[in-house]
């Protein structure tokens, strides 16, 4: 068709016979989307040819390019510019130069001596050199030949082939490969590539080679419907060269969430691994490697109005050698739970049902079924000075056991009643913090709880342990955890809190609380095989201290001193200082101490972290946790980074333990992020956010 094209000069001069314009001075064609301004200019109408030369600035939709001089057809959307400088939209900052632009359509632009980067203007602390470099902006794609990555100019890596996006969208292809080295695996490279198979489906693949094992194939599969989200990640080592029988190896994690209609959801958690050093050899973080279960869960929920029902399976795969088969976890097939949510009576009273039934299977232990319920009522009484909560319940369980001890019955049964009741009031009054206006308030807490004693050692221990003692353990009605063992109870806990409260903007800037139980009688509800001191009057006195010392300190401590204990009276320590400044600047201090329990192994380390600017555009980075008790280095990193907003390059150094008895793995990192084009190494950004608390990547 016949697109108007709008022509505006200082001077134009018409010559009808060749019907050409020839146009001087503020040139402006205009033809639909299409712009191009000049100096001087010279337009042939029947064939649609454009030469224009001074200033010359031609725009379409996506791409903005000026040049000394530009031949351009407003028909064929074809043409030529000399020394072209252009810049891309729909991607922040993409822009260059070249020797030569060639257009050979609207889509689709090819550069001769090309420059590239995505730093603003002004800057280019990275860019792409190339020979010859294609942008199809159709999809999304550039395509560049003799290629040079280069850092503030100088030639970093070299490649005669490289394809990158040019905007967001998602496409197959070759990622950025990882690299590294470790004492464990040897040189590691994982080159992955994506496969976008639909708009809602893909996959990646993580071939990667370990110089002291070989090749390990590895995926990732995700799935995203209007229903439900999928995501499976697979890991395959045929041959562990490393291994004394070259065994293979492998790894599963799958998770699911999904609404299956109506009000019906459901859940999958699943993780199995062929051995159970897979997770020491092949992981790479401290909580990973540390993992002694995995969970292998499957949830389905229905929520009804007042009231809702969960049906669960859940296995686990222990991966710790070190525990017996009758020491291992239960599993539950299946878990179901009925529950009624709290709804008020008369506008006074409040009251719930919960429920649940389990089959717990272990064929090594004792195992069988086990029914709860509990209904509550309460009437809580709330005024702005503070509240009084009582609460009556019953604790029914039921069993029905397999492999149950000699002499025991094998469906015992339990119906235990409690009552407490939490009470608090709000002293408050105006004053001032260094000049400054703030509210202080004195909060005293009782709180009461009899439970009768009830003789439960016929009931195994299925999902009971005893609670961690933390100052918000002093207010809990049980101190286990379950329903195998209702504590028998006749106690007070009396607690203290103090707020400083900012008037000015209503931060809190300090928070001191102390609480300690007193025992009417002695408990006699215990763990299995537990010796435990029963006969004392009191608990142990928990407390809590946080703190904002400026606008950049923050301070936290809690500690847990017990007066019954002759020999270690404090049994807990918690103390940590943290700086952060708007400059990122950030400093953790921490010094922990746990005695440990039955059930809990003792600790006692320090923790440092910390990042420190050095100038506009590098950063040093680092952690070190301690172990005082074991007199030796769990985790250690240190590293630096460069770079401002179109780069970072990291490199770090990391020294990590993964058990008492393990020997220390030293690993060297590499990651270089340049905006735009991707990430090549490890990801050691995601280690630093886990490492360093507060961290995160810009």
């Amino acid at each position: 068709r016949d697109v108007p094209v709008d022509l505006e000069a200082d001077r134009l001069d018409y010559d009808r016979n060749a019907d050409v314009v020839t146009m001087r001075g503020g040139v402006e064609i205009n033809q639909e989307e299409q712009r191009l301004e000049a100096d001087r200019s010279r337009y042939d109408h029947r064939s649609g040819q454009v030469d224009a030369d001074g200033n010359v600035l031609l725009q379409y939709p996506g791409v903005r390019i000026a040049a000394d001089s530009a031949q351009y057809n407003l028909q064929t959307k074809q043409g030529r510019l000399s020394n072209p400088r252009y810049r891309m939209y729909g991607n922040a900052n993409l822009r260059g130069t070249a020797d030569e632009a060639k257009i050979l359509s609207p889509e689709l632009t090819s550069y001769r001596g090309i420059t590239y980067t995505t730093c603003p203007p002004g800057q280019s602390d990275w860019s792409i050199k190339a020979g010859r470099l294609e942008l199809d902006h159709a999809n999304g794609m550039g395509t560049a030949y003799n290629a040079r990555i280069r850092l503030a100019g100088i030639p970093v890596v070299y490649t005669p082939w490289l394809r990158f996006p040019i905007d967001d969208r998602r496409r197959s292809g070759l990622l950025v490969p990882t690299f590294g080295t470790s004492d464990k695996n040897g040189t590691d490279i994982i080159i992955p590539y994506y496969w976008n198979i639909a708009p809602n489906l893909d996959a990646t693949f993580f071939p990667r080679y370990m110089s002291a094992r070989g090749l390990m194939l590895g995926a990732q599969v995700r799935y995203l419907s209007k229903y439900q989200k999928v995501e499976i990640n697979g890991d395959y080592l045929p041959n562990d060269q490393k291994s004394p029988d070259n065994r293979s190896r492998d790894a599963l994690h799958i998770e699911q969430t999904g609404n299956i209609g109506g009000r019906w959801t459901s859940s999958i958690d699943y993780s199995s691994v062929s051995d159970d050093q897979y997770l020491v050899d092949f992981g790479n973080r401290l909580e990973v490697t540390s993992v002694r279960n995995l969970s292998q869960r499957g949830d389905v929920r229905y929520g009804g109005d007042g009231w809702g029902a969960l049906l669960r399976l859940q296995q686990f795969q222990t991966v710790d050698p070190t525990i017996p088969p009758g020491a291992r976890p239960y599993a539950q097939l299946p878990h179901i739970e009925l529950n009624l949510d709290p709804a008020r009576w008369r506008d006074l009273f409040v009251y719930a049902v919960d429920g649940q039934y389990d089959y717990f299977d272990n064929s090594a232990r004792t195992h069988g079924g086990r029914v709860v319920a509990v209904p509550s009522l309460r009437m809580p009484l709330r005024r702005s000075y503070g509240y009084l909560d009582p609460r009556v319940r019953a604790y029914y369980k039921s069993y029905d056991l397999v492999n149950q001890k000699a002499g025991e019955s094998e469906q015992p049964s339990y119906v235990i009643p409690s009552f407490d009741i939490d009470s608090k009031l709000i002293f408050e009054r105006d004053s001032s913090w260094f000049g400054h206006g703030v509210l202080q308030t004195l909060e005293p807490r009782l709180y009461y709880v009899l439970t009768p004693y009830t003789d439960q050692s016929a009931a195994p221990l299925f999902d009971t342990t005893e609670l961690d003692f933390t100052f918000a353990s002093l207010f809990r009605p049980n101190r286990f955890t379950g329903y195998d063992r209702i504590s028998d109870e006749n106690r007070l806990t009396v607690g203290l809190t103090s707020r400083t409260i900012s008037t000015e903007d209503g931060d809190e800037l300090l928070r001191a609380s102390v609480g300690q139980i007193h025992y009417f009688d002695n408990r006699q509800v215990t763990l299995a095989n537990a010796a435990e001191a029963q006969d004392v009057s009191s608990s142990a006195v928990a407390g809590e201290l946080a703190a904002r010392l400026s606008q950049h300190w923050n301070a936290r401590a809690s500690f847990q001193w017990n007066p019954n204990d002759a020999e270690v009276q404090w049994e807990k320590r918690i103390l940590e200082l943290r700086y952060s400044a708007e400059d990122k600047k950030l400093l953790n201090l921490a010094y922990r101490f746990n005695s440990g329990t039955r059930t809990v192994e003792g600790y006692e380390d320090t923790d440092v972290s910390f990042r420190m600017p050095v100038g506009r555009s590098v950063q040093l980075v680092g952690r070190w946790l301690y172990s005082l008790l074991q007199s030796d280095t769990v985790e250690a990193f240190a590293g630096i980074e460069f770079g401002r907003c179109c780069w970072r390059l990291r490199v770090l150094g990391r020294h990590l333990k993964t058990g008492i008895d393990s020997t220390a793995n030293t690993s060297v990192m590499l990651q270089l992020e340049l905006a735009g084009l991707g990430t090549l190494g490890n990801q050691i950004d995601k280690l630093l956010e886990r490492g360093i608390y507060g961290y995160q990547t810009d």
